[in-house]
C-alpha cells in the first residue's frame, strides 16, 4: 500500500484529491502508484474524456487532462477541481517544450480560479535528462505567482522508483490534516545497512544499545528485501522504497550503484530518514567493501537520531 493511500486510510474523512495536467505528462502513473490496487471504482462523466476519477475507501482521485486552456465545461471543472481538498499540477519534466503552456496554464488556473492548496509536481526525476527543481521554478516563473491569489509547493518524484512520493505524503500531511512539523525532527535509527552493486557485498551495523530478538530477525529479512530491491532498480539510478517490518519501518534509498537501508521506528518521519540515507551514500560513495564502518559514520554525523 502506498504511503498516500496509509496515510488518508488512518484518517476518520473522506478525502478528494484532483491531479491536472497535460496529456502523457505522467498522471496516469502517478494514480497507479498512490492507488497500488485494482480494488477501486473507476468512473468517466458522458460526453466529457478528459475526466475521470477513481475511489478507494475514503480516497477520491479526480483526474483532468488539459490541453490549451483550463476546460470550457467549467461547471464541471468547478464542482471536480475546485471542490478537492487538494489540488496537484503535473509537469513532464523532460518534455521542456511544454514548460511555456504549462506556464500558460498554471497562471489561468491561479488568476481564474484561487486554488487553495496546490503542489506541483515535476515527474520523470528518475530521468537522466529531467529538469532540475531551479529550472522547473524559473520556466514556469513560480516566483512570480501572487502568493496572496495562492500559495504552492513544489516537489520532484517519479512513479517507477517511488523517489519523492513520501514528500508528498508529508506535504498532504501537514495541509490536509495540520500535523505540525518540528523545529528538529530527529528520529531512532535501530539499524542500518548497505549493500555495495559492483562487488556484491552487504554490511550491516546496530545502532540500538538494546537489540532485541525482532531487531536481530528483521535485520535477516531486510537482507533479503535490498537484493530485491536491487534486481527491480537495476536499470534506474535512483530509487526509494518504505516497508513495515513489525514495528519498525525500513527506509530503502538507492543511488548509483550503491543502497543503504535504515530501519527506523514505526513512527519516525520518512522525509528525514531518506534524508540521512542519502547523506550517508555521500560518505560511503569511494568505498566497495566492508572497511566501511557504518556505526562510526551515523554516530559522528548524527548522534541524535540514534535510538
Amino acid at each position: 500500500m502506498s504511503a498516500i493511500k496509509t496515510l488518508i486510510n488512518k484518517q476518520n474523512r473522506k478525502v478528494s484529491i484532483a491531479i491536472i495536467g497535460l496529456t502523457n505528462s505522467g498522471k496516469s502513473e502517478l494514480v497507479k502508484r498512490i492507488l497500488q490496487s485494482d480494488e477501486h471504482i473507476l468512473a468517466s462523466v458522458g460526453n466529457t474524456s478528459e475526466f475521470e476519477f477513481q475511489m478507494f475507501g475514503n480516497l477520491t482521485l479526480l483526474t483532468w487532462d488539459l490541453k490549451n486552456s483550463i476546460p470550457a465545461n467549467k461547471a464541471l471543472w468547478k464542482r471536480s477541481i475546485l471542490g478537492a481538498d487538494a489540488l496537484f499540477f503535473v509537469v513532464d519534466t523532460i518534455d521542456r517544450e511544454s514548460f511555456d503552456l504549462n506556464r500558460k496554464l498554471l497562471l489561468e488556473l491561479v488568476y481564474e480560479n484561487f486554488p487553495i492548496r496546490l503542489l506541483i509536481l515535476g515527474s520523470k526525476s528518475d530521468l537522466p535528462s529531467s529538469a532540475s527543481v531551479g529550472e522547473l521554478i524559473n520556466s514556469l516563473r513560480l516566483m512570480e505567482l501572487d502568493s496572496t491569489k495562492c500559495k504552492c509547493d513544489l516537489f520532484k518524484y517519479s512513479s517507477k522508483t517511488g523517489e519523492g512520493l513520501y514528500a508528498i505524503e508529508e506535504w498532504l500531511n501537514k495541509v490536509l490534516f495540520k500535523q505540525r512539523e518540528r523545529i528538529i525532527n530527529y528520529i531512532k535509527i535501530a539499524a542500518c545497512m548497505a549493500f555495495f552493486e559492483e562487488s556484491n557485498t552487504q554490511m550491516g551495523a546496530i545502532l540500538d544499545d538494546t537489540p532485541n530478538i525482532s531487531l536481530l530477525t528483521i535485520m535477516r529479512e531486510v537482507k533479503r528485501k535490498i537484493v530485491i530491491f536491487s534486481r527491480t532498480m537495476r536499470y534506474h539510478d535512483i530509487g526509494e522504497e518504505v516497508i513495515k517490518i513489525a514495528n519498525y519501518k525500513v527506509i530503502i534509498v538507492k543511488l548509483h550503484t550503491k543502497i543503504v537501508a535504515l530501519i527506523v521506528g514505526s513512527n519516525d518521519s520518512i522525509p528525514r530518514a531518506i534524508e540521512i540515507a542519502k547523506n550517508i551514500h555521500k560518505v560511503i560513495h569511494p568505498y566497495n567493501d566492508q572497511a566501511v564502518k557504518l556505526h562510526k559514520i551515523i554516530s559522528d554525523l548524527y548522534p541524535l537520531d540514534i535510538a
